[in-house]
């Protein structure tokens, strides 16, 4: 359906206006109605007289109906007859729209009062209308149509009326900054639907198309109908798919395809962490991306709306649980917002999980039986633990479903490895949230143990099972089993060591792994070794003994 876009700045001339008008008349004549003129059927015991008192402003307008339609016989027009009555002549009664759906904050502005909008409210002329930033509203108008008002815009709401002959409605809003998206329904005869910006006028008869304006320019853009967007020096006429560009002072651009909708088949079906920000192929021409999410069906207020420089599907970390529309369309360097692509997501992101705390992510856990530990709630929860040795956890080694505190130690030594965990919390009114992201760490093999010495030369030679290739070793001789006094520690980049005979009794030896970039492994098991007072080796007494790991 046709659509006019015209400046309203510096006050066209009458032959600009003129034409203008004209412009907009033969746009609405290639669908069948003139533009300004209501269309009425003569039905009998009509005139101009009776026809004037019902539908007219006053009856002095029966002269006018008569010489606009060439009536020559105005006690007998023939039933059926077509009539042409301006609009500017018919008589109309003011209706409001109502504000069926707020998502954020609104406020209202008439008769110098402001307070903050509802829904449910009813809002009429003169009314104007502001949102703030990610805020979003719908006003339903009588006939069914529809605007959503995005964030930060303000709307008069300038003229909204219903005529008499045909039940049609008039409605004019002036959108003074920032962005509307229209859903029109068939306009009866004498109906009109009119935008105007500081930049351009758009007149409307059945269609779905947005408007935006800002600094000057107007951006139109048609999802289904027709537009066509015109100032002083041009017009462009815009098929569903396509959309244009008016800078005041200029004529449009040539109309341009809009983007397609980007593909978000790979999109999660289920969203577990807020915010999210989810990506996808990029769409070619595209410099930026709105993602808008909706809990209502059709055209509905917003209850998340962001832009992203990267093709990137966000939400707002304020989103409630619950089943969502996701709508994401491209930008093209003109601003011009493309073709809406649109998936069903649910929302499960509460009770929120828990921050790991201990062991850190990509930890070096040296610990056999390592405490994990996670940030706690105030109120009455519980936690569920799970530890696998896969990032997927489809087979967890631990897998605790009812933990009253926020911390748990395994039961049994872990085996050298790679392991993942991760905790959700449980609350008796929301159940079981959304696990954690899998933390990372690596608890490395014990270091060697020694194998039995040789003596060679008043020498004592130890000797151990080499690692990978790089590692180096650490060693420590204490006659304290539990090392508390260490007589020799030593590194070495070899798996043997040739030390002096030490003095007679016995003495513990422990080996560790120093893995380049890493910190100290564990150490291994201890060994005991027996030297006599005899120093002849023949007597010396070699004695390993599996001590406890300390």
């Amino acid at each position: 359906m046709p659509v006019l876009f015209r400046s309203r700045r510096g006050g066209p001339t009458r032959n600009t206006l003129r034409h203008l008008l004209a412009g907009l008349m033969l746009a609405c004549a290639a669908h069948g109605a003139p533009a300004e003129d209501f269309t009425y059927v003569v039905k009998a015991g009509d005139n101009p007289w009776n026809i004037t008192s019902r539908y007219l402003k006053g009856i002095g307008y029966w002269s006018r109906l008569q010489d606009y339609n060439r009536i020559l016989a105005p006690r007998t027009i023939r039933p059926g007859t077509t009539l042409r009555i301006p609009l500017a002549w018919m008589r109309g009664e003011a209706v409001a729209a109502q504000v069926v759906e707020l998502r954020g904050r609104a406020d209202l502005r008439q008769g110098g009062a402001v307070v903050a909008l509802k829904v449910g409210m009813s809002v009429g002329n003169g009314a104007i209308l502001r949102t703030f930033e990610q805020a979003s509203l719908v006003l339903a108008f009588p006939d069914g149509s529809r605007s959503a008002v995005g964030g930060d815009s303000e709307v008069r709401l300038a003229e909204l009326r219903r005529l008499r002959a045909s039940n049609a409605q008039e409605v004019r809003l002036e959108l003074r900054r920032g962005h509307l998206e229209n859903l029109v329904e068939g306009v009866r005869s004498g109906g009109r639907y009119t935008i105007e910006t500081p930049a351009g006028i758009a007149a409307v008869r059945g269609t779905v198309f947005r408007v935006s304006t800002e600094a000057g320019q107007v951006r139109a853009e048609t999802v289904g109908g027709e537009v066509a967007l015109g100032n002083r020096s041009g017009t462009t006429r815009l098929a569903a798919g396509t959309g244009s560009l008016a800078v005041r002072g200029s004529a449009p651009l040539p109309a341009l395809a809009l983007l397609p909708p980007p593909d978000l088949s790979a999109l999660p079906a289920r969203i577990e962490h807020l915010p999210f920000s989810l990506g996808f192929a990029p769409v070619a021409g595209a410099v930026a991306y709105r993602s808008r999410v909706l809990s209502q069906p059709g055209m509905a207020a917003s209850d998340s709306e962001l832009m992203a420089g990267d093709p990137l599907a966000r939400g707002a970390a304020e989103l409630p649980d619950g089943r969502y529309r996701l709508l994401v369309r491209a930008v093209d360097r003109h601003g011009l917002e493309g073709l809406d692509a649109e998936r069903e997501i649910v929302i499960d992101a509460r009770p929120e999980p828990p921050f790991a705390q201990m062991p850190e992510p990509d930890a070096f856990v040296i610990e056999a039986q390592p405490e994990f530990r996670w940030t706690g709630r105030s109120e009455p929860v519980s936690y569920r633990f799970q530890l696998s040795a896969t990032a997927d956890f489809r087979a967890p080694m631990v897998d605790e479903a009812s933990l009253a505190e926020p911390r748990f130690t395994p039961p049994a030594p872990l085996p050298p490895g790679r392991y993942y965990w991760r905790v959700a919390t449980n609350s008796e009114r929301e159940g079981q949230g959304p696990f954690s992201d899998p933390q990372r760490f690596r608890r490395p093999a014990d270091g060697p143990a020694a194998e039995p010495p040789a003596i060679d030369d008043e020498v004592l030679k130890l000797r151990w099972r080499a690692g990978a290739d790089g590692v180096r070793y650490q060693l420590q001789i204490s006659a304290d089993p539990e090392f508390g006094e260490i007589a020799l520690d030593v590194e070495t980049n070899e798996a043997e060591l040739a030390l002096p005979i030490p003095a007679a009794g016995a003495h513990h030896v422990r080996i560790r792994s120093l893995e380049p970039g890493s910190p100290p492994g564990p150490w291994g098991t201890p060994q005991l070794v027996e030297v006599p007072h005899d120093h002849w080796p023949a007597l010396l007494i070699l004695v390993p003994v599996l001590l406890f790991a300390l």
